[in-house]
């Protein structure tokens, strides 16, 4: 099932989301190399300007086979971060749901305006029910972008938390 870009994007009086284009590929290729990103999110092993551009180009695919839909997220015209669907269990109504916002603009609640975002617009435009993300309980930030996002705990077994959220 294709997912469709949402129309129009997401967006509040401080954050919105729009589909990553190829001239964000510096900005995808320096988070990538923070240690923060790499030890929380998964990076592709080509970290570079050239993988962050095939990413780039493969995430239409991806949202188009039904499989995932990654947003970078902008601040004032500025890309600080990404969050994203996927994997997508649509037998279950089911998806995960991730983020990452670059160290600059961390601990400023960027995150959880954009996992709100996207998560309400999920859940009212999609066949879904249930959007789950993990946390680590050596990242509570994660936990508390969640928490603010509207998302409940549902387990907590160290070093991993559930979170969901539900239509």
């Amino acid at each position: 099932m294709e997912i469709p870009k949402p129309s129009p994007p997401p967006a509040d009086e401080v954050v919105a989301l729009r589909p990553w284009c190829v001239e964000d590929a510096p900005v995808l290729a320096r988070a990538w190399a923070d240690p923060a990103i790499r030890r929380w999110c998964a990076v592709p092993a080509e970290a570079t300007e050239d993988g962050a551009r095939r990413w780039i180009a493969g995430a239409d695919d991806c949202r188009r086979d039904g499989l995932a839909l990654d947003l970078a997220i902008e601040v004032d015209g500025e890309v600080v971060g990404e969050v994203g669907l996927g994997p997508i269990q649509w037998a279950h109504e089911r998806a995960a749901i991730g983020f990452w916002v670059d160290a600059a603009h961390r601990r400023a609640g960027h995150a959880a305006r954009a996992v709100r975002l996207l998560a309400g617009w999920a859940l009212d435009n999609l066949p879904l029910d249930t959007l789950a993300a993990e946390a680590s309980t050596e990242n509570p930030a994660s936990g508390w972008t969640l928490q603010a996002a509207g998302f409940t705990l549902a387990t907590e077994h160290a070093p991993r938390q559930a979170w969901i959220r539900t239509r």
